[in-house]
Order: C-alpha cells, then sequence, then structure tokens
C-alpha cells in the first residue's frame, strides 16, 4: 500500500511540475501579449483588436491550473483557527471532510464544465481570433481534475502518518 501511495504522490510530483511550467509560459504569453498591446496603442495609437481575447484566453487558463496546482498545499485561503486548536486526529477526520466537499466541487467543475465547453464550443466562436469559445471553457475542467487529484494526494500523503498518530486532545 504505502508502494501505490508513493507512486500516486510520485505521478503528483510531476504533475505540480508541469503545471507550474505551463502556468509560467502562459503567464510570459499574457506578458509580452500586453506589452505589444501597449506599444502598438502608444505607437501607432490603436490597440491590438485580439489582445483582449486572448489576455482573456490566457489569464482563465492561468487561474484554473493554478487553482487545482495550489490545493495540493492548502494554499487557498481558509479559516484555520478552529482546525488549529483540533488533535491531530481531528485534523485528519477534517481533511478527510474537506476531501469529500473538495470532491463534490470537482465533480461540479467537470462535469458542468465540460458540458459547457462542449455546448459553447459547437456553436460559438470568439469574434476576433475566429476560434472555438470551446478553448475559452476547457480550463475549468482541466482545472478541476487537477484539483481533485490533488485533494485525494493530501489526504493520501498524511494516510501513514494518520495511523501512528497518538490519539491526543489539546
Amino acid at each position: 500500500m504505502k508502494k501505490l501511495l508513493d507512486s500516486y504522490q510520485l505521478i503528483l510530483d510531476i504533475l505540480e511540475k508541469a503545471v507550474f511550467f505551463a502556468a509560467c509560459l502562459l503567464l510570459a504569453a499574457l506578458f509580452f501579449n500586453n506589452l505589444a498591446d501597449i506599444v502598438a496603442n502608444q505607437t501607432v495609437g490603436q490597440s491590438l483588436l485580439w489582445s483582449e481575447e486572448i489576455n482573456t484566453l490566457l489569464f482563465s487558463w492561468i487561474c484554473f491550473l493554478g487553482a487545482g496546482a495550489i490545493n495540493r498545499y492548502g494554499a487557498h485561503i481558509g479559516v484555520d483557527m478552529v482546525y488549529e486548536r483540533c488533535s491531530q486526529r481531528v485534523q485528519y477526520y477534517l481533511r478527510i471532510l474537506y476531501m469529500v466537499l473538495a470532491l463534490i466541487v470537482v465533480f461540479v467543475m467537470v462535469y458542468f464544465g465540460t458540458k459547457m465547453a462542449l455546448f459553447v464550443g459547437r456553436y460559438q466562436k470568439s469574434l476576433y481570433l475566429d476560434i472555438s469559445l470551446f478553448y475559452f471553457y476547457l480550463p475549468i475542467p482541466v482545472g478541476g481534475v487537477i484539483f481533485g487529484l490533488n485533494s485525494i494526494g493530501t489526504v493520501l500523503r498524511e494516510h501513514s502518518s494518520f495511523a501512528s498518530a497518538p490519539l491526543t486532545l489539546h
């Protein structure tokens, strides 16, 4: 069982590096797109028509990829005043509850995000880029899958420490 848990964590490590690398590339593209728009606006006196659409596309990918990836470390905003006062065992059960609730959110993101991306992508195109809006909505289910994998990984990572944790109360 430990080998399986270690393998899962290794897969999450690789996924995390790939997601952060992709997010960095997208952020660089966002920066250079804005730079080109500013230069065009200052030199020619008119913004690039397609710049806003590319910014929206890149920003949505960065946000959903990043939100899924940082979930692995509990980096989302949370209220932990009660959590910190609990014993290790209770904290473990709270993490399991969090994982279950997060997986419900993941299901909504993946299921409805996919339905929305497929529906909108079938009938609508972006105005200036003339690409399917599918690519604008695809980050929702992709980020949801990453979020779900990391939610499960957070609980599994602590599984071995839970088994040996003494039952103590603060």
